[in-house]
C-alpha cells in the first residue's frame, strides 16, 4: 500500500512563504514547516488516499502489520521542510533519557538536515567554540559569534544533529529535516527577537546547559554510493534512529530490498517527478510504502527522491 498525506502546517516567527507556494494554498501567516510525516498530537498528517480521511498515528496503530510490526507504539519519525526567512534560534534538543527525566516525554529529539535552497547567508549554527558552558549565559548580539560556531554549507549538504548538538538552522535556508517524534527544544539565545506582544521568547539555559554534548563531528564524505541500471543509491546517515539515503533515477529501473530490514519507505521527490510502483509522485511531495510495497519497487521517470527508514 502506498499512503498519500496532506501536511500539518506550523506558523513560525521565522516563517517565510515558500511552504503556502509549494503545497498550493494561501496563507497570510508565516509558515515556517510542513510537518509531511507526523504522528504527534495536535500536529499530525493525515492519509487522504484511503476510504476515509485518517490521521497517521491512528492508521498506523490501527494496521501494524502494514508498517511489519514496528516496535514502537508511536509512528517512530518525524518528516518537516522548514522555511526560514529568519534565524532560528540557537537551540539544543535532549536524549531519550533526558527528554524523560526533565519533560516526562518518551522520545529526545536527534535530527538530521538535507539542504534544499539557500537565499543569503549559505552557512548553519553547529557547535561550541568553548568548553565553558556557562558563557552561554552571557550570550548576546555582540558576543554570539566569539561561542558558537558557524559553518559554511551549500545545497546538498547533509547535518547529523545528534542530542546535545547546540544548533540552528540560518535565514534563507530551505531544509528537509528528519527526527524522532518529539518537537522538545531548548533555546538558548534568539537574536532579542520579540514576539507580537512585545516580549521576548523565552529562553532555557539552565536546560540547555543539561543536555549539551559538545562533540559534534561533520560527515564529511558519504558513507557509500551503489549504481543499478538508471538508479544511483548515496548514503546519507545511518545512526541509531534512521536511515536517510538519496535516490537518483534516471529512467525506468527495479530495485529489490530486504524489506524486514527496512520495515517500510518514507520517499519525498527533491526533484523532478516520476512514478514509484505506478503510483505518481510529485516534486516535494512525501509519500509512505508499507511493508507489502517495498520487496520490489519500481521506478519510473527522471527524478531524485530522500528515501527514509526508522532503525529495526
Amino acid at each position: 500500500m502506498i499512503l498519500k498525506l496532506r501536511p500539518h502546517y506550523v506558523q513560525k516567527i521565522w516563517g517565510g512563504e515558500k511552504i503556502a507556494k509549494i503545497f498550493n494554498f494561501k496563507s497570510n501567516d508565516k509558515i515556517g514547516e510542513a510537518w509531511v510525516v507526523s504522528g504527534i498530537k495536535d500536529n499530525q498528517a493525515k492519509i487522504i488516499n484511503q476510504k476515509e480521511e485518517i490521521t497517521l498515528d491512528l492508521f498506523y496503530k490501527q494496521n501494524k502489520k502494514l508498517f511489519n510490526n514496528y516496535k514502537t507504539e508511536d509512528f517512530p519519525l518525524l518528516i518537516k521542510f522548514l522555511d526560514a526567512k529568519d534565524d532560528l534560534s540557537i537551540q539544543v534538543h535532549p536524549n531519550n533519557k533526558q527528554a524523560q527525566e526533565l519533560e516526562n516525554y518518551p522520545y529526545g529529539k536527534s535530527e538530521a538536515w538535507y539542504i534544499l535552497g539557500l537565499e543569503k547567508n549559505h552557512e548553519i549554527i553547529i557547535g561550541l567554540k568553548s568548553e565553558n558552558l556557562n558563557e552561554l549565559k552571557k550570550v548576546n548580539k555582540d558576543n554570539w559569534k566569539k561561542i558558537i560556531n558557524i559553518k559554511k554549507i551549500k545545497v546538498g549538504s547533509v547535518f547529523d544533529i545528534k542530542p546535545g548538538t547546540v544548533h540552528a538552522i540560518r535565514k534563507g535556508t530551505f531544509v528537509y529535516e528528519i527526527q524522532q517524534p518529539s518537537d522538545i527544544t531548548y533555546r538558548i539565545y534568539d537574536f532579542d527577537r520579540l514576539e507580537q506582544n512585545g516580549k521576548k521568547r523565552q529562553l532555557d539555559l539552565e536546560k540547555s546547559i543539561k543536555v549539551i554534548n559538545n562533540d559534534f563531528k561533520e560527515n564529511l564524505s558519504f558513507k557509500s554510493e551503489i549504481n543499478f541500471l538508471n538508479l544511483k543509491i548515496l548514503q546519507l546517515i545511518s545512526n541509531k534512529i534512521f536511515n536517510l539515503q538519496k535516490w537518483s533515477i534516471y529512467g525506468n529501473t527495479k530495485i529489490r530490498l530486504n524489506e524486514d530490514e527496512r520495515n517500510f519507505l518514507i520517499v519525498t521527490a527533491i526533484e523532478g517527478k516520476g512514478k514509484i510502483n505506478n503510483f505518481a509522485i510529485e516534486n516535494y511531495q512525501t509519500l509512505i510504502l508499507t511493508y507489502d510495497e517495498i520487496k520490489e519497487i519500481t521506478l519510473e521517470g527522471n527524478f531524485k527522491l530522500l528515501v527514509a527508514n526508522p532503525i529495526s
